[in-house]
C-alpha cells in the first residue's frame, strides 16, 4: 500500500527545464490527492480489521451457544438413555423370568421323560435277562423248530409230489431230533409221529420217477422201430403135369388132364396165412409221432394219478406196435414193458391231513409261554 515518492534530485535530474507557471497550477492537487491516498489506506484497513473482529467475536458467541445447545442436548439425551437402559433392564428381567419359567416346565417334562427312559430301559433290560435266561436254559428250543420244518417238508412231498417215501423218511427225521430233547412235554408230538409214519408206510409204493423214466426210454426206442412190410405166405408148389406112360396110371393121368384143361379158364391158387392192409410208407411219420404222443399222454396221466387213462394209453401204444411195425426184438420187448406198466395202480390215496403238523404248532406255542413264565416268575421272587 506505501509507494515511493520521488526526491527531488531524481526529479530536477529527470527535468529537462523549469515549470511554467500554469504547470505549477495543475501538479499541486495532484500531489494532494497523492498524500491523501495512504489515509485512505489505513482507514479501509482499519475498518477490515474491525469487521474481522466483530465477525469473529459473532463466530464466537454463535459458538459458545451451540455448545451450550448441544450440552443441553446431551443432557436430554442421557437421561433418555438412562429411562431407555431402565426399561431395557426391566424388559430383560421379564424376559429372563419367562425364560426361568420356561427352562422349569422343560426341566419338569425332561424328568417325566427321563423316568420313563429308565422305566423303559428296566423293562427292556428284564426282558433281555429272560431272553437270556430262556437261551440258557433251553439250549435244545431250536430242535422242535428243526422238527416242526422237517414235519412240514414231509407234507409237502406228501401232496404235492405224491412222494410217501421221502415223506416217511422226513417224519423219521423229525422224530429223532425231538427223542434228543427227551423233554415228557413233547411226547404228544411224538405219538402225533408215529401215527402219521404207520399211516404213510401203509401206503403202496409207486415209483412215479422210475415210470417216468421208463416212458421217456420207450420214446427213445421208438424212431428205431421198423414199420412192417407185405410179405405174402409162399405158394403151395404146383404139382407135375406130365402124363404117364403106363396104363395103370389112367386116373391119374385123367385127372392131369382135367387139371389141365380147367387151368385154361380159371386159375386158383390158395395161400395160407392172413394179409393185414398196411399205411402208406408217407404216412409213418404221423403214426411215429402219435405213438410217441400216447406215451406222453401216459406220462401226465401217471403225475396226475389218472390210472384209467394211464392204462387206455399204455394199451393204445401197444395195439400200435403190433399192428404197424415189424415184431422184432426190439418191438417185443416194447411190448412186453408196456404190458408190465398197464399192471401197476399209479393211484394212491394220501390223507388229507398229517396230525404231527398240528401237534407241532401246539407244542412250539406251549414251549414259548412256559419259558418265558418262568424267567419272569424267578425275577419277580
Amino acid at each position: 500500500m506505501n509507494e515511493t515518492l520521488p526526491s527531488e534530485s531524481q526529479t530536477d535530474a529527470s527535468a529537462p527545464a523549469a515549470p511554467t507557471a500554469s504547470e505549477k497550477s495543475d501538479s499541486a492537487p495532484k500531489k494532494q490527492s497523492k498524500s491523501l491516498l495512504p489515509v485512505i489506506l489505513a482507514v479501509i484497513a482499519i475498518i477490515l480489521v474491525l469487521a474481522l473482529a466483530g465477525l469473529g467475536y459473532w463466530q464466537l458467541s454463535e459458538l459458545k451457544e451451540q455448545q451450550g445447545t448441544q450440552m443441553r442436548l446431551l443432557n436430554t439425551s442421557q437421561d433418555a438413555r438412562e429411562q431407555q437402559y431402565r426399561e431395557a433392564q426391566q424388559q430383560d428381567q421379564q424376559r429372563l423370568q419367562q425364560l426361568n419359567a420356561l427352562i422349569e416346565a422343560q426341566q419338569s417334562t425332561i424328568d417325566g421323560f427321563q423316568q420313563q427312559l429308565e422305566s423303559a430301559s428296566q423293562d427292556a433290560a428284564d426282558l433281555q435277562q429272560a431272553l437270556a435266561l430262556m437261551n440258557v436254559k433251553d439250549a435244545n428250543h431250536w430242535r422242535l423248530n428243526e422238527a416242526n420244518y422237517l414235519l412240514q417238508l414231509a407234507a409237502n412231498k406228501l401232496w404235492l409230489e405224491q412222494d410217501s417215501a421221502t415223506a416217511s423218511m422226513l417224519l423219521s427225521e423229525a422224530d429223532a431230533s425231538l427223542a434228543v430233547v427227551n423233554d415228557p412235554h413233547l411226547l404228544t408230538l411224538r405219538r402225533a409221529i408215529a401215527q402219521d409214519l404207520q399211516t404213510i408206510q401203509a401206503l403202496p409204493l409207486v415209483d412215479r420217477t422210475g415210470i417216468a423214466l421208463k416212458l421217456e426210454s420207450m420214446l427213445e426206442q421208438v424212431e428205431a422201430l421198423q414199420l412192417a412190410a407185405i410179405e405174402l405166405p409162399e405158394a403151395l408148389e404146383e404139382q407135375d403135369q406130365a402124363l404117364s406112360d403106363s396104363a395103370a396110371d389112367w386116373q391119374e393121368n385123367l385127372a392131369k388132364s382135367w387139371q389141365r384143361f380147367s387151368e385154361n379158364f380159371v386159375t386158383v391158387r390158395r395161400r395160407d396165412g392172413q394179409v393185414e392192409a398196411l399205411i402208406e410208407p408217407q404216412h409213418a411219420w404221423y403214426l411215429n409221432e402219435n405213438l410217441k404222443l400216447q406215451l406222453q399222454q401216459a406220462e401226465q396221466a401217471l403225475f396226475r394219478q389218472q390210472g384209467e387213462l394211464f392204462k387206455a394209453k399204455l394199451a393204445r401204444a401197444e395195439q400200435w406196435i403190433g399192428q404197424y411195425f415189424t415184431q422184432n426184438a426190439q418191438a417185443e420187448a416194447l411190448i412186453s414193458d408196456l404190458r408190465e406198466l398197464q399192471t401197476l395202480d399209479i393211484q394212491v390215496e394220501v390223507p388229507d391231513a398229517l396230525a404231527s403238523l398240528a401237534a407241532a404248532e401246539q407244542a412250539i406255542k406251549q414251549r414259548e409261554q412256559r419259558l418265558i413264565r418262568e424267567p419272569l416268575a424267578e425275577g419277580g421272587q
